[in-house]
């Protein structure tokens, strides 16, 4: 018999069989008086039919009357059922099915949402806290964070772990989801356009359409290389990566005073992988950890036997046992007294303040300001921080350890890779003046 997950989240919603990702798909749904399109497709045409478009009903999951000729959407939660019938179609499901929800969801949501699973065709079995199950499997003892990025709002879940990891609190930042930093992005890209090739693609909804699909492939390129040249409807347009995070601030900014907030002085900052994706998302905290794309289904499969219901009776499960302490290893980037501000390399001293790019060249290790044709990571400045983040398919060391995940840089930090000569240390400069 097969297990899996259903994760809850609209910034995608992703089946798991096993530890294996099978499907997501976006929270959003086209609604007109003969059909209803959730998920990508519905995406796809969000720009370009905006009076049709509804990607709250997540969100807002209830029985709230929604505007629509459609007979099919009396309520948000009829576009929530419309939605998990379709992923059904799409994928094959494991014969069990955990459903994961984030710590804000309300009784009275849990209870529509196991009302809504019931006549959907996932055989629930188990219904846990996300941020709890992700924490419980790999944190140390003490308080810690969870971090995870909606559509349309950040939640930031404070776990206790002892002997059990379980939920304290959950906390939302409104204003700082998915979209709105998507939002920020494009105004900055359709700037670059007005200004570079005097084309304004908010001008029809068509090319805004293009605007808002091309915009994870240019995020991604522009965090790999510093910066990316966008293409949309043969014009060109240059954005930096610095751009993007200046565009960024103001909404991590909140972010991070809800985490400041809810923290302790040992706590760890466990960040979900959508925040990999995002400029800056790496330098939400000084002690953060990435945690792997699948670390709730990973969860579910380890605590399988104890979140797992006979009954069919769901109850919320916001308390696992937490990993033995002996068996935690959990790779943490602390913060440092000094903060680095440049990167020596050789006899050379590369100040940081535009972005950096580490590579290798004839066997060797090498550093520079401009991007190289295949980039092995890409160190950036952010208010005063030097972040690295690694390129899929790199084998860094920091410190003489591997690493993968995005980390903060102190003055000292060893920049190395095996089989590779030379080193790349991060030092902080200080300036003395009259």
């Amino acid at each position: 018999m097969s297990k899996g997950v259903l994760d809850i989240n609209d910034c995608g919603l992703r089946v798991f069989d096993g530890n294996n990702e099978v499907l997501e798909s976006p929270g959003v749904a086209i609604i007109n008086r003969h059909e209803i399109i959730t998920g990508t497709g519905a995406l796809m045409r969000a720009r370009s039919h905006p009076t049709q478009v509804n990607h709250q009903f997540w969100r807002r999951l209830s029985l709230e009357s929604v505007k629509s000729d459609n007979e099919g959407c009396r309520h948000h939660a009829d576009l929530a059922f419309c939605h998990l019938k379709h992923i059904a179609e799409l994928c094959d499901l494991p014969d069990e099915i955990a459903l994961a929800v984030p710590g804000n969801f309300t009784r009275e949501q849990l209870a529509l949402l196991l009302g809504v699973i019931k006549e959907s065709p996932f055989n629930a079995v188990s219904l846990i806290d996300a941020a709890t199950a992700c924490i419980s499997s790999c944190a140390p003892r003490g308080v810690h964070l969870h971090i995870e990025l909606h559509r349309h709002q950040t939640l930031v879940s404070r776990v206790v772990v002892h002997e059990q990891a379980e939920l304290d609190i959950a906390e939302t930042v409104t204003d700082a989801g998915l979209q709105h930093f998507q939002e920020a992005w494009a105004r900055i890209f359709t700037d670059a356009f007005i200004m570079q090739c005097r084309f304004d693609p908010l001008h029809s909804a068509e090319a805004e359409q293009q605007l808002y699909d091309m915009l994870p492939q240019w995020i991604a390129r522009a965090m790999r290389q510093g910066e990316v040249m966008a293409e949309l409807d043969d014009r060109t347009a240059k954005v930096s990566l610095r751009q993007l995070q200046d565009a960024s601030t103001p909404i991590l900014s909140r972010v991070r005073a809800m985490i400041e907030n809810l923290s302790e002085a040992n706590s760890v900052v466990f960040v979900s992988h959508r925040w990999a994706e995002i400029p800056g998302g790496a330098q939400l905290a000084e002690r953060i950890h990435l945690l792997p794309h699948n670390a709730v289904a990973q969860a579910a499969e380890k605590h399988w036997q104890e979140v797992h219901s006979e009954s069919g009776n769901l109850r919320l499960i916001n308390a696992l046992s937490a990993a033995p302490a002996t068996e935690v290893a959990v790779q943490v980037n602390a913060a440092a007294e000094a903060g680095a501000t440049h990167l020596l390399y050789g006899h050379r001293a590369l100040a940081a303040q535009q972005p950096l790019f580490v590579s290798w060249q004839e066997g060797k290790l090498n550093l520079t300001p401009t991007p190289p044709s295949h980039p092995a990571a890409t160190i950036t400045n952010h208010a005063g921080r030097l972040a690295m983040r690694v390129d899929a398919g790199a084998q860094l060391m920091l410190n003489g350890q591997e690493i993968s995940a995005p980390v903060n840089l102190t003055a000292g930090d060893r920049i190395g890779a095996e089989n590779f000569d030379g080193v790349i240390t991060a030092i902080s400069v200080e300036h003395y003046g009259a």
